[in-house]
Formats: C-alpha cells, sequence, structure tokens
C-alpha cells in the first residue's frame, strides 16, 4: 500500500485486502507462487518428517501464507509458515483470517530489517511487494531475503505494461468502490518493474542462483535456489 497508514481506517484496509486477496485468487498470484514454492521443495529433498519452514515478506492479510498452509496439509508436508508485514493494520487482519491456522505466526517487522538469524527459514517469499520499492530497497529486501534462507527465495510481482495497467484499472471500476484499490492497483502496475529491470536487480543484489521467471498474465518473479550457483 502506497498510501500513508494515517490517512485510511482499518476498514479501509479491510476492504482494500479483501480486493487483493480475490486478486491473487483469481487472476493467479497465488497458483504461480504455489507452483515456484513446489519446483523450489522439489529441489531441495528434505528428511521425511521434515518441517517446511517459510517466511513471508510484506504478507498483507497473508492469503499467500494461507495458501502455503493448505498446500502443504494436501501433500502430507508438515509446515511452519511466519507472515511479517511492517503495517500492524495489515497483520491485525491477518490475524482474524489466519485465526484457524496454528501453523501460521505472525509478526509486524520490517522486511529490509527482518529479526531472524541467517537461515531460520527454508524459503522466503514475497508476493507482489517490490513494486512499492526503490531499485535500492529492491536490492537490500533480496539481500535481506536470501540471508534468513537456506533453500531458496521467491519474489513475485506484476510486469509494467500498458495493457496491464488499463486492464487493472478497468477492473478496479467494475469491481470495488474501495478507494484504496482504486489507487494502488494501477499505481502498482507503473511502478513495476520490466524483465530487464528485475534482471539487472536482481544481479545486483548478487543473491546466488537467482533467475527471472515469466508467468502468465503480466507477472514476473525472481526465484533463487541456493543449489543452483
Amino acid at each position: 500500500m502506497d498510501l500513508p497508514p494515517e490517512t485510511y481506517s482499518q476498514a479501509e484496509l479491510s476492504g482494500s485486502l479483501a480486493d487483493i486477496r480475490a486478486v491473487n485468487r483469481y487472476l493467479g498470484d497465488t497458483k504461480t507462487t504455489l507452483r515456484l514454492l513446489e519446483a523450489l521443495t522439489g529441489a531441495a529433498p528434505r528428511p521425511a518428517g521434515a518441517t517446511l519452514r517459510v517466511l513471508d515478506v510484506a504478507t498483507g492479510s497473508a492469503d499467500i501464507p494461507v495458501a502455503i498452509a493448505r498446500w502443504a496439509e494436501g501433500r502430507g508436508v508438515k509446515a511452519a509458515v511466519t507472515a511479517v508485514d511492517v503495517n500492524p493494520l495489515a497483520v491485525r487482519e491477518a490475524e482474524r483470517l489466519t485465526a484457524g491456522y496454528p501453523e501460521i505466526s505472525l509478526a509486524v517487522a520490517d522486511g529490509f530489517r527482518l529479526p531472524f538469524a541467517d537461515g531460520s527459514f527454508d524459503i522466503v517469499t514475497c508476493v507482489k511487494a517490490l513494486h512499492h520499492f526503490t531499485e535500492e530497497e529492491t536490492v537490500r529486501i533480496l539481500r535481506e531475503m536470501d540471508r534468513v534462507s537456506s533453500v531458496g527465495i521467491i519474489a513475485m510481482d506484476l510486469r509494467r505494461s500498458s495493457v496491464a495497467w488499463a486492464l487493472i484499472w478497468l477492473l478496479t471500476r467494475l469491481f470495488t468502490r474501495n478507494r484504496l484499490t482504486r489507487f494502488d492497483g494501477p499505481m502498482s502496475v507503473l511502478r513495476s518493474y520490466t524483465v530487464s529491470e528485475l534482471d539487472t536487480l536482481g544481479e545486483g543484489a548478487g543473491v546466488p542462483g537467482l533467475r527471472v521467471f515469466r508467468a502468465p498474465l503480466w507477472r514476473i518473479a525472481l526465484v533463487g535456489h541456493k543449489g543452483n550457483t
């Protein structure tokens, strides 16, 4: 969310986060993240019965952690998912929506200074947040995600496109009256990176094995597997 927290209420944020959950679910963001997660976990086999430790940075209302928890349960994988966001209002909403998932823990934390030791998690994810950051900040958060991961990272975001902007602008006018969504949706596309820009930032971060992947509907992801150096 590009607007400062003092400019909106909990109710407005809750409505906007609900819109984001719908977009993630119906336009493929969640599905793409799970596909990349499955590829990473498959590339790094764990001992039988070992817990898969996942951290989701800039989690919003934690719909991605919920999807990961369901994905793990469906595959008989024991998972422990930690979700953090710098916005306490978002974490409050996430607490409400994850009440039935004891495997998910929440905290207010800055993604640029994660309060975790090196290698605390197997995989670290960050979904549709990079466009909120400057280029320098994007490099910093990629490095911080890599620091606390032992297997790899997934940073999935939008790809800048005039067609994507027009589509999001239209969808936010047809399907929601939330002023935060109507502002943040089109702005997010305008502030997102192209494939070449994200590739350059990934190289600048110096994260081993980091690669850019294209996904349908103007999505791109930086995926780093520490076994691919």
